[in-house]
């Protein structure tokens, strides 16, 4: 199914349990690259986009009893709702299909981010460095990395040597890891200060999100620290093998 197909078919599924709403901006380029496929019948149309060692999954359903259509190797699927509105026909169904779920992350909001919105002192990792690090303190499924191409231009801070002390990953949903010897230093503050700065544009204010476990403590108290406060948004990973 190409992408005009996939808009297509989408116009059967418009009122029905999803969780696709969350569709990148080059689903075109995705398509033509072959990075997204989609499958449909008549109960479900599914759409797989392809990541670094698993398959992101979207699906839009007309009849419960549907079942996935799914490429082999791990695949992941997530749900992100307000908390007093958990999507509970979406996540059973989830389970139904073999589905486990891994882990919630609760969205944390910032305006006016709190320090230096500088790039001083930082420079550009490749994509294989940034990949590797995040990759190393990271689930890769559970933090939703891209694919390794995309990582390019990922800002790092290097100690001596040239070892990487700390990196992020400058997508749509920044994703940031520091070594375990550079930790407690301030290099992970000083990293999402240099993200925001790439965002700070022409007098305008974008609203910060950053998606934390509940048990990371470390993470928790940072943000805090960089005038973040927990809303009532969360995402939940799940997993088929």
């Amino acid at each position: 199914m190409d992408y005009d197909s996939y808009l297509e078919a989408q116009k059967q599924y418009s009122r029905t349990i999803s969780n696709d709403y969350t569709l990148p901006a080059d689903l075109r380029r995705s398509f033509a690259q072959g990075v997204m496929t989609a499958a449909a019948d008549d109960k479900a149309l599914f759409l797989f986009e392809s990541r670094e060692g698993y398959t992101k999954f979207r699906f839009r359903l007309l009849d419960p009893s549907a079942k996935i259509i799914a490429p082999e190797g791990k695949i992941a699927a997530f749900l992100t709702y307000r908390e007093n509105r958990f999507p509970e026909s979406e996540a059973n169904w989830l389970l139904m299909q073999g589905f486990s779920k891994t882990k919630s992350l609760r969205r944390h909001t910032a305006v006016d981010i709190k320090g230096n919105l500088s790039l001083d002192g930082l420079e550009q990792a490749s994509a294989d460095e940034a990949y590797a690090m995040l990759g190393g303190h990271f689930s890769a499924v559970e933090a939703d990395l891209p694919r390794r191409d995309l990582f390019e231009g990922a800002l790092c801070f290097r100690a001596g040597g040239g070892k990487l002390a700390g990196v992020i990953h400058l997508g749509h949903r920044p994703v940031l890891a520091v070594s375990p010897e550079a930790r407690g230093s301030g290099i992970g503050q000083r990293l999402y200060l240099a993200y925001a700065s790439t965002k700070v544009r022409d007098g305008r204010k974008p609203v910060f999100h950053a998606w934390i476990s509940p048990d990371n403590s470390a993470s928790l108290f940072m943000f805090k620290r960089l005038g973040f406060t927990a809303d009532d948004v969360l995402t939940d990973c799940f997993v088929l093998e």
